[in-house]
């Protein structure tokens, strides 16, 4: 009985740190980008998704080297308190020193993944794959809620009080989720250390590469996120080109994305709580990996064929449903049979280090087109994304022909 109530208690803090973080970021997110837009324009995007990747490893490298001999605890002890303070020093400083905007927008990608990527691998070494099919689903659906609930300060009060002011609800946010971090480690199956080799220097980040490349499990993971971070980053853009252009003050800025994004995180929650698992269920890992790509795919064909701000917006909320509901999803399960290694540094490495690759990757594309082409950039950006999701789509089916995702014997090859 007192087993079964300690994992009551670890899933309940475990749905609880993913609603407090996802409030955080649906607050910090429009935030970020309708301050970067101000400043320095949506053209600058590009260069700042490039300047993301030394920022992400060298914290993916710190993470790797200290989680051995700091533990799961002081890690993430430092981590939220560098969220704290940076993100109030911003809140502070940036009208007066614009610069901090271009690092918001960098740095708040690369927190949020760290600090998911802290709660993840425990949920990882407690939650069975049984239960995981449909965990999992409520894991998410916890977080879209706090997601939900975080988009609501900036669609109403980003005008009231300004978009800085809103960086200062991460402090209260941070000081709920250490307390529930707190808890749910204590209820966690292992200790706070794990058994993890020590690794030094340039040899923590090359450590995650050999841990992806020794596992076909990890390469197609790998794979996917790259596509998925790619034709995320160029929708991205498309968005904000037309954002830009048709709301010129920022703070009506961070309204509008604000309210996009409670849109779209009503459609995302409603899929974590209601679809994923019957999904999952009903058609199996592999045929969603394969199918995701492909109905996306369609809605980019309608994109290219009716390139509106309308259609743009309507393909940028499914994308980002997908995205962070059942696509995350089906990519999470497929940790749960890997061992330690793999489950926090192997994923801190692809969720931090490889979704900024990602990003600066969809970065050269646009600033290769911008330089060819000086005008239809966004037309032929359409085309690029099809294209993208077609190579996509063969790669999936090629690998999940050739890779074991059967969980039956306990272990994925």
């Amino acid at each position: 009985m007192l087993k079964r109530s300690k994992e009551h208690l670890f899933i309940l803090t475990a749905m609880l740190c993913s609603f407090f973080i996802s409030m955080d970021y649906a607050i910090v997110r429009p935030v970020s980008n309708a301050l970067f837009i101000t400043d320095y324009g949506v053209n600058f995007f590009p260069y700042a998704w490039l300047l993301s990747i030394p920022l992400n490893l060298l914290l993916v490298g710190l993470y790797n080297k200290y989680l051995p001999k700091l533990g799961c605890l002081k890690t993430y002890l430092i981590l939220a308190i560098a969220v704290i303070c940076i993100n109030c020093t911003c809140a502070i400083w940036i009208h007066k020193v614009p610069f901090l905007s271009f690092f918001l927008y960098i740095w708040k990608d690369a927190y949020i993944m760290l600090i998911f990527q802290q709660v993840w691998s425990l949920i990882h070494i407690n939650v069975s794959m049984e239960r995981a099919k449909y965990l999992y689903g409520f894991f998410f659906g916890i977080g879209g809620l706090g997601s939900l609930l975080g988009s609501l300060f900036p669609s109403f009060l980003a005008v009231k009080i300004g978009s800085e002011s809103l960086l200062y609800i991460t402090l209260p946010l941070y000081v709920f989720l250490s307390l529930l971090y707190v808890v749910m480690l204590k209820q966690s199956k292992q200790a706070d250390f794990f058994p993890l080799e020590k690794k030094q220097g340039l040899e923590t980040v090359l450590h995650g590469l050999k841990l992806i490349a020794s596992s076909r499990v990890l390469i197609f993971i790998s794979l996917a996120v790259v596509f998925m971070q790619v034709i995320s980053t160029l929708v991205d853009y498309q968005f904000n080109t037309f954002l830009e252009g048709l709301v010129t003050e920022k703070d009506l800025r961070t309204q509008y994305s604000g309210r996009i994004q409670t849109i779209g995180q009503t459609f995302t929650t409603a899929m974590q709580f209601l679809g994923t698992y019957f999904l999952v269920r009903f058609f199996g890992v592999k045929r969603l990996h394969v199918g995701i790509p492909m109905l996306l795919c369609i809605m980019s064909i309608f994109c290219f064929l009716f390139p509106a701000f309308g259609m743009i917006t309507l393909t940028f909320v499914i994308l980002k449903t997908f995205d962070f509901s059942l696509f995350s999803i089906i990519k999470e399960m497929l940790y749960i049979p890997l061992n330690s290694d793999q489950k926090f540094r192997a994923k801190a490495f692809i969720d931090v280090f490889l979704y900024r690759f990602a990003k600066a990757f969809a970065s050269l594309i646009i600033l290769s087109l911008q330089a060819v082409l000086s005008t239809s950039l966004l037309p032929v950006l359409n085309a690029t994304i099809v294209f993208i999701f077609t190579i996509w789509i063969a790669v999936a089916m090629y690998q999940l022909k050739e890779t074991d995702l059967s969980y039956s014997m306990g272990s994925v090859k």
